[in-house]
């Protein structure tokens, strides 16, 4: 299947274009474990300068970095003024969700159905619940003829999976250790689905993932 993301160091064939692309996914990585846990303050003014100094880089990976993390309304930058992290909360990260449970629910009618076949390979660099069902949701999207709708999808799997890991999920008040063992139980089974091309029962496992990710915050906040 063409992706409709990069992964990292994937994309430069220039031996100098590769390391620059690992630099910038690893500044990239690193502002948005900060954004995430709160080390980056909501509302908080940072210069490029500042970044960049702490993390011993040049302004240009930070500047790149910041790119995907404007797209992903994270961050914004500002002439004259530099980074400004948005007043993001849980209930954002998860929407993201709920609207990729309504483009399953609800997919797009009358487009052209791709065959490429699952791969799981794609699923080697997820850490979460959260990064599998992007994974397996966007390719279900394709295969079902939503195209827009999966590029979108897959366009969260950054942010999706880091927020759903134990650190930031955590500092974000929620305790993503309990009922872990069902999620994945039910990711295994989408992700099956997805090899058989089972499109309906990849389909359920993937709505019930959605419910069990979406119903995290409020069920399991953590006691601190």
């Amino acid at each position: 299947m063409e992706r409709a993301q990069h992964r990292p160091g994937r994309d430069d064939d220039d031996p100098h274009g590769i390391r620059r692309s690992l630099l910038r996914d690893a500044v990239f990585a690193r502002l948005l474990d900060n954004v995430l846990r709160g080390v980056y303050r909501r509302g908080q003014r940072i210069r490029l300068d500042t970044i960049a100094a702490d993390m011993r880089v040049s302004r240009t990976p930070v500047r790149e970095a910041l790119v995907p993390l404007e797209n992903l309304r994270l961050v914004s930058v500002q002439r004259y003024v530099g980074v400004v992290v948005a007043h993001w909360t849980v209930d954002h990260m998860i929407e993201r969700i709920r609207i990729a449970r309504t483009m399953i629910t609800e997919p797009s009618a009358g487009a052209v159905r791709c065959e490429d076949r699952f791969d799981t390979a794609w699923l080697r660099e997820c850490a979460t619940e959260g990064g599998v069902f992007v994974e397996v949701g966007s390719w279900w999207l394709r295969r079902s003829g939503a195209a827009v709708s999966a590029d979108w999808l897959l366009s969260q799997r950054a942010v999706l999976d880091a927020f759903f890991t134990d650190d930031v999920a955590l500092a974000n008040g929620i305790d993503a250790v309990v009922a872990r063992r069902e999620r994945r139980k039910i990711a295994d089974r989408a992700s099956a689905a997805g090899e058989r091309d089972a499109l309906d029962e990849c389909a359920v496992a993937l709505v019930e993932l959605a419910d069990a990710l979406v119903a995290l915050p409020e069920r399991f906040r953590a006691a601190a």
